[in-house]
């Protein structure tokens, strides 16, 4: 994986950067004036060496945002169309709705049993929130799915040869704790992976850190045994079935993830931004010695949603392919691990192998991080049930008016693996509060402009599944109406916030956060939020890019619907454990639950100005700006200049500052029109809402290349897709870094000639109507 030159500018670089902006705005040809100076100079294949890369994406980054700078600026020059204006009387009513203490017993309801996807007392869930959104005025029905899910039956590790003095039998158990209720019963979901082979391996033990394809490749080339091995990996870094296709791509029969404390235990944990004592659970909020993170095996980065129906939704009477024809499934067995089950194995791996301390080095004192493999082997033992059974996702609605054929929608997922606080309770029990408030708007007699949806999805555990389903499902009335989607999971873990976002969604993200309260600091969320992600150096938060690992997905990366996910995080070290419980969180996670009340502000304010503002509030020149900063970024990747891009760039710099203009000229003649309804608007206004807000809602739809990226086609967006063997993180332009990464010059100028055409659709979609152009 090669990172070619880029050439840099050494002498004065502002001001040559600044030449190289107003060069590149002004040029005539779309095809030309590439925007990185001397990026001609990219086809040189020279490596850089670590420092001189740290300084060329210093440099870089800092042109970058001076270049995004500018575009705001060029743009809000002649007409401002700018997000802030003072709230409607239903949007001051909103943000007094939320209550802490309704909040607080909806979290007590969805942790009171353990809801794995699938069973009986999800299914009693289901109907509960049904029942809730139906007493709150919002009509609601339960939408079924039939995919494949795989539940324990029996699980067993154990060191069966080798030295007498090391060979032990893992408890694959999580300790009781006396002061959490929850945690004491017996029969709580056992530790084990979703979607996990079925199946027993043996082999001998070898330590590969984090699992990934360089950790594995570093082992091959010191001359590890890894053929036929079961590779013991630590979570972090990469999601966990991505582990498992690293693991099984070099061979190896079998996989074991642990939690090392020096990831999300209590180590190194001291100081701002944690805000407790480092400490593991009970007495701290990070993850104990017999806590095992749970999770999905499932390659996520391929495919999202059920494995055995890609591209179409598993309903009962669905075509249906083999397990071991999915891409998305691994082909060995697995199991979660504690650190103290997984101690005895790294312990039979000393003076074995090699040892690589910078970056392969956990927090366990008692040993070194040796390679192995083993003297002796472990036998894992997997055995599950895999079935086709019948999942419930929750849909509520609040038809619109004027807009009704335009849907704005929030969701989380309801399923959890075991009593799910924070992942995902935390957010079902706003999202109920979120709609107990809209029904008291209801009371009053508002109705929303456009539609607004409530899901509740199930299955999200598995691979995103219930979401994923309905969306294939419901794809062709999704492409016509579906607006915005705003997602909610794991909305309350502590006290930091974040989002991540569609970059036109920016602007929105930031007014709506200026009138929410942070309870902890009683600034604003937008304040707070700004201290943390800018080092307390002022400017604008840090928006996040979407990867996957959450409901998102279907909806951005595969129907091209603008998306926005947004939490309250902090010192959460229980994730995906028996003590992600009800306990936890009244004692750690939000005490006061103050937190999920300003996340119900923060979501449904979202909700509300996305459903009722007469043109809707989404602003294309950000999303340029962010294209920009993503083409030098895989320019600099791919050592070479896509003098395409930049010229399709250009022509969305353009359109888009044009567009806006016109809406701020738009927004600006039906000011005096506000108390109207869009049928007592003058014709011609009335029209020109309708086109734009079709223009709005169609932009990210012009990002979708049909034919998909080129490993994994069910992932259609050409700007935003899951990192290929990372998973939750996203990858811009990953069609473009796959191929530089498979050396494949021919793919990179094809994925290149893509994602420009692309580019250019979603410009086109802007195409202003304004008698002033």
């Amino acid at each position: 994986m090669g990172q070619g030159q880029i050439a840099l500018p050494v002498d004065n670089p502002t001001e040559k950067w600044y030449q190289n902006v107003h060069n590149w705005f002004r040029s005539k040809s779309d095809e030309e004036a590439p925007l990185l100076a001397g990026a001609g100079a990219g086809t040189n294949s020279q490596r850089y060496n670590y420092k001189r890369i740290a300084v060329a994406i210093t440099l870089t980054t800092g042109a970058i945002a001076f270049v995004a700078f500018g575009i705001c600026q060029y743009n809000h020059r002649a007409t401002p169309r700018l997000p802030s204006r003072p709230l409607t009387a239903q949007e001051e009513l909103f943000l007094t709705l939320p209550e802490a203490d309704r909040i607080h017993e909806n979290l007590r309801v969805y942790t009171s049993e353990a809801h794995l996807a699938g069973t009986e007392s999800d299914y009693a869930q289901a109907v509960w929130t049904k029942d809730r959104f139906e007493e709150y005025g919002i009509e609601a029905e339960l939408s079924t799915y039939y995919p494949l899910l795989n539940y324990p039956i029996h699980r067993s590790l154990a060191l069966i040869s080798g030295p007498e003095e090391l060979r032990y039998e893992a408890s694959l158990r999580e300790d009781p704790v006396e002061e959490d209720e929850t945690s004491l019963n017996p029969d709580a979901v056992p530790t084990f992976h979703g979607y996990s082979k079925n199946g027993t391996a043996k082999g001998r033990v070898i330590y590969a850190n984090y699992g990934t394809l360089k950790d594995f490749q570093f082992l091959v080339d010191q001359g590890v045994e890894v053929q036929g091995t079961i590779a013991l990996m630590r979570y972090g870094g990469s999601f966990r079935g991505l582990k498992l296709r690293a693991a099984e791509k070099f061979g190896c029969v079998g996989a074991l993830i642990y939690s090392d404390p020096i990831d999300d235990g209590a180590l190194n944990k001291e100081g701002f931004p944690f805000m407790h004592d480092a400490k593991p659970y009970p007495e701290g909020p990070w993850r104990s010695e017999s806590s095992a993170q749970r999770g999905s095996v499932q390659y996520l980065s391929l495919l999202a949603g059920d494995p055995l129906t890609p591209g179409y939704a598993a309903t009962k009477d669905a075509p249906r392919i083999k397990r071991e024809d999915s891409p998305a499934m691994t082909q060995i067995p697995s199991l979660p691990l504690s650190f103290r089950d997984a101690l005895p194995l790294l312990k039979a791996t000393q003076g074995h192998g090699v040892i690589r301390e910078e970056d392969w080095k956990g927090g366990l004192d008692s040993i070194d991080y040796y390679s192995g493999p083993t003297l002796g082997e472990v036998e894992l033992v997997n055995h599950v049930d895999d079935k086709i059974t019948p999942i419930w996702n929750v849909i509520g609605r609040i038809n619109g008016t004027d807009e009704a054929d335009k849907a704005v929608i929030i969701g989380n997922h309801r399923d959890a693996w075991v009593y799910g606080a924070v992942d995902p309770s935390s957010g079902s029990s706003v999202l109920l509060e979120i709609a107990r408030s809209f029904g008291e708007l209801l009371k009053t007699g508002w109705k929303p402009r456009r539609t607004i949806i409530f899901g509740s999805w199930d299955a999200e555990e598995y691979g995103l599944v219930g979401s994923t389903e309905w969306v294939e499902d419901n794809r062709e009335w999704l492409d016509k109406e579906g607006a915005v989607y705003v997602n909610m999971d794991t909305a309350v873990s502590g006290v930091h916030f974040e989002a991540s976002a569609s970059p036109s969604l920016n602007p929105l993200l930031y007014e709506i956060t200026k009138h929410v309260t942070d309870p902890r600091t009683n600034l604003n969320v937008y304040d707070a939020w700004s201290n943390i992600t800018t080092e307390g150096k002022g400017g604008k938060p840090v928006v996040g890019k979407l990867g996957s690992g959450s409901d998102f997905t279907a909806f951005l990366d595969h129907l091209g619907i603008t998306s926005v996910d947004v939490s309250f995080h902090g010192d959460y070290g229980v994730y995906h454990s028996n003590y992600d419980s009800f306990h936890w969180m009244e004692k750690f996670g939000d005490p006061t639950f103050e937190y999920h009340a300003a996340m119900a502000r923060i979501a449904g304010s979202l909700v509300l100005r996305l459903a009722d503002e007469r043109v809707l509030p989404l602003y294309p020149t950000d999303y340029a700006a962010e294209l920009i900063k993503y083409t030098a970024d895989i320019e600099k990747y791919a050592g070479k200049t896509f003098s395409e891009l930049h010229g399709a760039l250009k022509r969305m710099v353009r359109r888009s500052n044009r567009f806006e203009n016109t809406l701020g000229r738009l927004e600006k003649k039906l000011a005096k029109y506000s108390d109207l309804k869009d049928s007592e608007l003058p014709e011609d206004l009335a029209a020109q809402v309708a086109t734009v807000n079709e223009q709005l809602v169609r932009f990210e739809r012009g990002f979708l290349d049909p034919k998909g990226i080129q490993s994994r086609p069910w992932f259609k967006h050409v700007v935003y897709a899951p990192s290929l063997w990372e998973g939750y993180s996203s990858q811009t332009f990953a069609a473009i870094a796959e191929a530089v990464d498979e050396n494949d010059d021919k793919q990179v100028d094809y994925a290149a000639h893509r994602a420009a055409k692309f580019i250019k659709k979603a410009s086109k979609s802007l195409k202003s109507h304004d008698s002033h152009h």
